[in-house]
């Protein structure tokens, strides 16, 4: 059976959810995503280290949205670029929910990375960083693999992740990071 990408979507927003999004993921939606979930927690009233915090997870999440997100072809959507967002307040914490498809040859080398990171210590976690930072490594779509190390870093929480199958060459990654 296919994933439900609809039902899925419907499951994660309920009266806990504060922000959601589901669509294209170019630059200026993008720019639209931050300033948006910048308002609700302006509004909110959130302390700056707490707003610092969401926001800067939600930064790197969107990005990795924006660069790493693939569309099926019968997804029937008419942009290159998509994904899913949805901010949470769940009383004592705040998480962030972030989906896109993937090729399913990528399915290895994610889930390796993000199980690498949630073994790490906060001071491992913090030297991992700063080894990519200095070592000038580029990936074919221009990043350093430093995203979900510093999602790791910013949130202090390991990630929550979880791959569906939705067709034959793609599976939909969901992953989740509470703050």
């Amino acid at each position: 059976m296919n994933f439900d990408l609809n039902q899925w979507y419907s499951e994660k927003i309920d009266e806990d959810a504060i922000f959601d999004y589901m669509g294209r993921i170019e630059d200026e939606d993008v720019t639209d995503i931050l300033q948006s979930i910048e308002q609700i927690l302006k509004d909110r009233n959130e302390p700056p280290k707490l707003f610092k915090k969401i926001f800067n997870v939600l930064v790197e999440l969107v990005q990795n949205l924006h660069h790493h997100g693939e569309v099926p072809s019968d997804l029937d959507v008419s942009y290159e670029k998509f994904g899913v967002l949805i901010l949470r307040d769940e009383g004592n914490q705040y998480r962030i929910c972030a989906g896109n498809f993937i090729k399913i040859d990528g399915l290895r080398l994610i889930r390796d990375r993000i199980d690498q990171i949630n073994t790490l210590s906060s001071t491992e976690t913090q030297s991992l960083y700063r080894i990519i930072l200095g070592n000038d490594q580029f990936s074919e779509k221009g990043g350093g693999g430093l995203g979900m190390v510093d999602i790791a870093r910013k949130s202090g929480n390991n990630m929550e992740y979880q791959f569906f199958q939705y067709n034959p060459n793609f599976l939909f990654l969901a992953i989740d990071v509470i703050i």
